[in-house]
């Protein structure tokens, strides 16, 4: 009996050796179909090596999915990366669906599909459109969705069905994916349900093995065949033949197998002895991007070839042949087929396929064909190249920047343009750079400026790689490695350079250095003639002046900026303009100004999933946010920030994030975790001199100490770090806000002289640069140090101009205290119950505990909290429960937290049964938010 790889290996049905001894994973497959036919959705990964049979127990779900939708896509193997390829496969299905979905999505999906033009699709858009569609197919029955050799899915389609797939929950969806072991898979690498398959017991390799010779199970040579191959089933069909070798048996055991490369050499045999027009067929197959039957057949026409050399090849086991799609029976035979053609019949494939695409109905895939011409190319070839650099603006205007750079890529070594091939560079690293490869976009950047003379485009080259370095190096000595760059470089090449420099100077806390570098910036802008360096030199130079204190000169330039920020794409500037503009903003008491600029910038990189960008205007977002009072957004957005800046390699800027969560944390009483994330902070910033980033730690924990009864310890924190401070020239009182809890703290601690020094340092500091809360916290720190009933009502009234309700129900309760000391308990409960509920409803539970000590000492019977115990609601069922309590619909919960409706009722299924609450009403009287508070 002769056994073929593909009747074993790969087809279900003839001897299936990837289920030989699988019953664990059959079951858990079987699980998983169940599950989705009760209405619950699942995900399981599959990874092992290759031929250890992920395909074939992925075949064996679909073929026990009877009465399932299922939804295909296949990984191939090409150079080429294919912008939303494998998403298009696989709801191609669901196409007539695509219009019942929110017409936000649907114009999404339709734009990353290349069936209509549009604005380039966000990330969490096209995510929320996979998911939406996904749940919409569901409503009618369970589906199966089926992913074969994820590693090789183009990376924007695996990124969009990656978000929809963690997200799905209750829908009955249930999604296989198989991936293999040592390749780079976005599944792999996102911490899913996985099952790694290993190799065949012995016993079952014995039985698989028997199918093709007649060997032992106990025998020597059996037992070296099993040990050789480790039991994948395909190595052992693949070597079993040399067990009827005699003299390979003879061979001492430490002799090799000879089988050559491990999985592909069997198929050499196999397709040497294939007739010439099924060589020729099986190449143009091979070579092909898609698995389309009618392109195939265009192609072979081309060759003088007709669709009978494909049913030859279906009976040769190359091919299957369904539905109108060409599959081969296995990826490594692909690959063998297409890798052991000689290179003169690979390049004649691809060029018929680059035909059939063009004629075929008059339609043109245009990115298909652009890959296939270059892959069609011996040498450069001009027209290859300006196809695949078109190809690549288009999957960066679709949010596909992964095939973006390598289409730019690809063009540049096909042209024998130098200035093409600059240009094409040049937009690779600026690609690279939007993706978050810092690395790979300073070595384009290089390559760029190595290749061309023209100035524009080394001037443009010189600029990015400031911006990577920026974020990525120690700010003081990226400083000095751009101001050198600038020197003797034209104003437009140097102004970039300049205000990169300045940037990277006041990260570093050389606020001196950085003015006068931003100075030089404006000084050659004003002589160039275009105004987006002129006004990028502005905003650098108001940051530096307002870090130095000179509030009301810097908001002066600032303001002969803002046009300009408005109307500017921030993506075209550099991130340290829209970063520190929004920071002058944050910092000016502008905070609905600076939200506009920093959302509208969010928005922007979310667009075309620019993780790079995005990572530092959430971060700024985020502590805005935490200023105005929203904290558990400015929690979510320093979340997402130093996640986005740790996947991209920018710790300064991860460490800044950390910051806002640690000082939410601090304020919350929640010790362990803002220590653990101070920690973090300090490994990341350690030895980088990034001065005016790493006082934000000690700020947070002088913070934490205060709130928690440790006075002297935080005392003298925060005095050690008034010195640096100073030391640094910082004298914006509203940078790092820790004065006030530095003057609390001395004065707690005993230490009234200390208490008084920082306070004058303080007022005059305020006297230089006055804000609103400048004179609010002095007010207050002087009722505090003075005990001035007269400060604490200028406080107050200071703070009504003022959105942070933390810092006012500080003053409140300061306030009380002061009263109760003189003996005013009637008139100390209402400021004393003001700052309670202020506390309570941000969970400032220190805060809130210290206001009712002093409640129940004026005689103020405070409320009597319901005697729950703690209940541990996970992050999902906590964003859920905050939202539905605020009066959003499910759908509009789902809406904002990119799930299906079926999801979030979940969701509120479990959060009910968790808080023993049975209405919407009653969760939102269980978690006690105020809906009248406009900052929660």
């Amino acid at each position: 009996m002769v056994v073929s790889l593909g009747d074993v290996a790969m087809t279900p049905g003839h001897g299936q050796h990837g289920l030989l001894s699988r019953a664990e994973e059959q079951d858990r497959l079987r699980l998983l179909l169940a599950d989705a036919r009760r209405g619950r959705s699942g995900l399981l990964i599959l990874r092992g090596e290759p031929g250890v049979g992920k395909t074939a127990l992925l075949e064996e779900a679909v073929t026990e999915s009877a009465g399932m939708l299922v939804l295909r896509a296949t990984g191939i193997e090409m150079e080429a990366e294919l912008a939303f390829a494998g998403l298009g496969e696989l709801v191609r299905p669901l196409e007539s669906r695509v219009d019942r979905l929110p017409t936000l999505q649907a114009r999404a999906l339709r734009t990353a599909l290349s069936l209509e033009d549009g604005e380039p699709p966000d990330r969490l858009t096209l995510g929320a459109a996979a998911l939406t569609l996904l749940t919409d197919a569901a409503a009618t029955g369970p589906v199966l969705v089926a992913v074969d050799d994820a590693h090789w899915m183009d990376e924007a389609s695996a990124r969009a069905l990656l978000f929809a797939f963690r997200r799905l929950q209750a829908e009955g969806v249930a999604v296989l994916v198989t991936a293999r072991d040592g390749e780079r898979c976005l599944f792999t690498e996102a911490n899913l349900p996985t099952l790694t398959l290993a190799g065949l017991n012995p016993a079952a390799a014995a039985a698989l093995v028997q199918r093709v010779v007649d060997v032992a199970a106990d025998s020597e040579p059996f037992k070296r065949l099993y040990r050789e191959t480790a039991g994948n089933p395909l190595a052992l069909l693949e070597a079993a033949p040399a067990l009827c070798d005699s003299g390979w048996a003879a061979q001492e055991p430490e002799s090799p197998l000879p089988v050559g490369p491990r999985l592909t050499a069997a198929y050499a045999t196999r397709l040497a002895a294939l007739p010439e027009p099924g060589r020729r067929a099986v190449t143009v197959a091979a070579a092909s991007f898609t698995e389309d039957a009618v392109v195939l057949i265009e192609a072979l026409h081309a060759l003088a070839l007709d669709a009978e050399v494909l049913q030859a090849l279906e009976a040769a086991k190359v091919l299957n042949l369904s539905g109108g799609k060409v599959r081969f029976v296995h990826p490594l035979l692909r690959s063998a087929a297409y890798h052991l053609a000689a290179p003169e019949l690979r390049r004649e494939s691809h060029r018929v396929l680059a035909g059939a695409l063009t004629d075929r109905d008059g339609l043109v895939d245009r990115d298909q064909r652009s890959w296939h011409l270059a892959a069609a190319a011996a040498g450069p070839d001009v027209t290859a190249a300006a196809a695949l650099a078109d190809t690549a603006a288009r999957a960066r205007d679709r949010g596909a920047l992964p095939a973006a750079l390598r289409a730019y890529e690809r063009a540049a070594e096909l042209t024998s343009s130098q200035f093409d091939q600059g240009r094409y560079l040049l937009a690779a690293a600026e690609v690279a750079q939007l993706a978050g490869r810092g690395d790979q976009a300073l070595v384009l950047a290089e390559a760029a400026t190595n290749t061309t003379d023209d100035a524009t485009v080394r001037a443009d080259a010189a600029g990015l790689r400031s911006q990577v370095l920026l974020v990525r190096q120690p700010p003081r000595r990226v400083h000095d490695q751009l101001v050198d760059m600038a020197a003797g470089l034209e104003a437009t090449q140097a102004v970039p350079l300049l205000v990169a420099a300045a940037g990277a100077g006041c990260m570093g806390g050389a606020i001196l250095q950085a003015r006068a570098t931003a100075d030089r910036a404006g000084a050659l802008a004003r002589n160039g003639e275009a105004v987006i360096f002129d006004h990028s030199a502005a905003v650098l130079r108001a940051h530096t002046m307002m870090l130095a204190g000179e509030r009301i000169d810097a908001a002066t330039v600032f303001s002969s900026c803002e046009q300009f920020l408005t109307d500017t794409d921030p993506l075209s500037i550099g991130i340290e303009v829209t970063s520190f503009s929004a920071m002058d903003l944050m910092w000016l008491e502008r905070f609905p100004a600076a939200r506009t600029l920093l959302e509208r910038a969010v928005r922007c990189a979310r667009k075309i999933g620019a993780c790079e960008r995005l990572a530092p205007y959430l971060t700024v977002l985020a502590e805005t946010q935490l200023r105005t009072g929203y904290w558990d957004d400015a929690y979510a957005l320093a979340s997402e920030g130093a996640t986005l800046a740790g996947e991209t390699g920018q710790p300064v800027l991860q460490a800044y994030a950390i910051s806002t969560l640690a000082r939410i944390e601090a304020a919350r009483g929640r010790a362990t975790q803002c220590i653990e994330h101070a920690r973090q902070f300090r490994g990341l910033l350690d030895s980088r001199g990034a001065d005016l980033v790493s006082p934000y730690i000690e700020a947070t924990l002088g913070l934490l100490e205060l709130g928690t009864g440790r006075e002297s310890e935080a005392a003298a924190r925060l005095d050690e770090l008034q010195q640096r401070v100073r030391d640094l020239g910082l004298r914006e009182p509203t940078v790092l806000q820790h004065q006030p809890d530095l003057i609390e703290a001395n004065l707690t601690a005993g230490d009234r002289s200390a208490a008084q020094a920082a306070l004058a340092e303080l007022l005059d500091q305020v006297q230089q640069a006055p804000s609103a809360w400048g004179h609010a916290v002095s007010e207050r720190c002087r009722g505090l140090v003075e005990a001035d009933e007269d400060a604490y009502h200028k406080a107050l009234q200071l703070h009504a101009h003022l959105p942070d309700p933390f810092a006012k129900a500080r003053t409140d309760l300061a306030y009380g205290r002061f009263l109760l000391r003189k003996r005013k308990r009637g008139a100390a409960r209402r400021p004393l119950n003001a700052a309670r509920q202020v506390f309570e409803r941000l969970r400032a539970d220190p805060w809130t505990a210290a206001a009712e000590k002093e409640l129940r000492a004026a005689g103020f019977k405070t409320p009597t909290r319901p005697g729950h115990a703690p209940v541990a609601l996970t992050e999902r069922e906590t964003q859920v429960a905050v939202l539905v309590s605020k009066g959003h619909t499910s759908p509009e919960v789902a809406a904002a937290l990119f799930l299906s409706t079926k999801t979030v009722e979940y969701h509120l299924s479990r959060i009910y049964a968790k808080l023993s609450v049975r209405s919407r009403t009653e969760l939102a009287g269980r978690l006690a938010v105020n809906r009248d508070h406009p900052h929660e």
